[in-house]
């Protein structure tokens, strides 16, 4: 006298990867929510100065400052850049330096970059040729935050005029 129940019943593997991919896909939901409207920071370039210079290569120390235009802050556990001037690579480098930018807040941070010869007598030659006297550059690269997966691309552009010859000291 058994009545017999259609079987709906399913199995545990079968549900451990249902809840396995539900989970993923809330994690990836979260991160993108999270995430996904970070602005990167505004940088700008506040002293270059030679460090080391030898025939083929020369060293140089960047101060940079970041301007993080978030309500939340930036944790920059490193970043790689390009430093293009006058529209040519001037300087390469990495930083493995760490920095924390507040929300709406700015840090500086040190970095090293490396010119080669041939980089350097390419801006020369561009300098010789340019008769406005600017000097434009853009810093380019990515950082890594500690609190975010995935590098943070930034670009940024900027112009430089040299001192006036025989200006004062005012």
């Amino acid at each position: 006298m058994g009545v017999s129940m259609p079987r709906t019943a399913i199995s545990s593997d079968r549900l451990f990867l249902i809840a396995l991919c539900t989970s993923l896909l809330l994690f990836v939901t979260a991160c993108a929510t999270l995430y996904g409207t970070t602005e990167p920071p505004h940088l700008s370039i506040v002293s270059i100065e030679p460090v080391e210079v030898t025939p083929l290569e020369q060293t140089y120390h960047l101060m940079v400052r970041l301007q993080n235009p978030n309500d939340h802050a930036l944790n920059v556990s490193g970043m790689s850049y390009v430093l293009e001037v006058n529209g040519q690579p001037l300087l390469k480098g990495v930083s493995d330096n760490t920095v924390n930018v507040p929300s709406f807040g700015e840090s500086m941070i040190e970095l090293t970059g490396i010119s080669t010869l041939f980089g350097f007598v390419r801006q020369i030659h561009a300098l010789q040729e340019d008769k406005t006297g600017k000097i434009s550059y853009k810093l380019t690269g990515k950082l890594s935050l500690s609190n975010r997966l995935g590098s943070l691309p930034f670009s940024y552009e900027g112009t430089l005029l040299p001192p006036t010859a025989g200006g004062g000291g005012n």
